[in-house]
This record gives structure tokens, sequence and C-alpha cells, in this order.
């Protein structure tokens, strides 16, 4: 039996392939779920135009997602860390951090598990991380990673006063 696929279907084909596939196989699940229809000159026009709209979409898809590639690629995001003599951090910059810091000073949203980069940040110094924005498109982010600055550390002096215990039946503290 022939049929016009809806959707993708693993190891059959992708949208709009026509496929010849058994009765009950096509009866009892592709037709069942909704994942086929029957191949006729009709759903095969009405296929055509989903397939069209799809392109169209996928198309605008990349489009906008190679527009905010070009913003990505410009931005350098700096992380102050704390870090050791020798240039290794107390912790590391994860994704997360990356992705909080691009959605509060540059209002671009990324989800965190799209930033790729082949070795953990945890040192000082420049590093690339990758931001896949779709399966076409990557955009190259700079991370610079710098030392927190030495505050100087003032010394506030507190005078330490002994409090003595309250006797019984007085407000104060105080001896006369």
């Amino acid at each position: 039996m022939k049929v016009i696929l809806k959707e993708n279907v693993d190891n059959l084909g992708y949208v709009g392939d026509v496929v010849d596939v058994s009765r009950g196989y096509a009866r009892n699940y592709l037709l069942a779920r909704g994942l086929a229809m029957e191949h006729n000159s009709g759903n095969l026009k009405a296929i055509e135009h989903l397939k069209q709209k799809e392109w169209e979409k996928r198309n605008r898809e990349i489009l906008s997602a190679k527009e905010l590639a070009e913003k990505i690629s410009k931005i350098t995001l700096t992380f102050e860390v704390k870090a050791g003599k020798d240039g290794k951090l107390f912790g590391s910059v994860t994704n997360k951090d990356i992705a909080n810091v691009l959605a509060e000073k540059h209002q671009i949203e990324i989800d965190r598990k799209k930033i790729e980069h082949n070795e953990p940040l945890k040192k000082i110094g420049n590093f690339q991380v990758s931001v896949r924005l779709h399966k076409e498109v990557d955009a190259p982010l700079n991370v610079q990673v710098v030392p927190e600055k030495e505050v100087e550390k003032e010394e506030v002096k507190e005078t330490e006063t002994e409090k003595k215990p309250l006797k019984k039946g007085s407000a104060d503290n105080t001896e006369e």
C-alpha cells in the first residue's frame, strides 16, 4: 500500500515522501497515529502545499538565526572570578553563567544546552565558545575570564563591649 508521510518516520522516510508499506503497518500504525495519509492525487497536492509551507518556515528560522548569530559574534563576555596565583579558577565558568549574562546584559535568551565548548573554562584567559542557534547555524561567542580585582580590605574596628548579665528586678544593666 502506498502512503504519503505527514511526519518524519525513523527508518522509513521524511515529510512528503511516498513510500510503499504493508497494509497492516499502514492501517494499524501509520494511519492510526496520523503519521501518514493514503496516496491519491488530492492528498498529494495537499502534502505539496504542506511541504512548501514547511520550507518557507524553515527558511525564516534560518534567516533569524543568522541575524542573531551576527549579533552574538560581536559580543565579548567578561567574567571576573576568584583565581589562584597560577591562574586556575576556584570553580569554573559554566554554560548557565554564560546564558545568564547574555540574558541580563544583552537581552538574548539562549538555552544553556545550546552553548558548546571543547574545554571547561577553569583557567584565566580568552576562550571562544559555540552557540548552536539552529541545526545549520552556529555562532562564535568570545568569553574573557579575568581574575577578580583585589579589593582593599577595610578593617572595621569594632569595640567589643562585654555585656554584663542582668540582675533580677533590674531594668537596665547599669550598676549604681
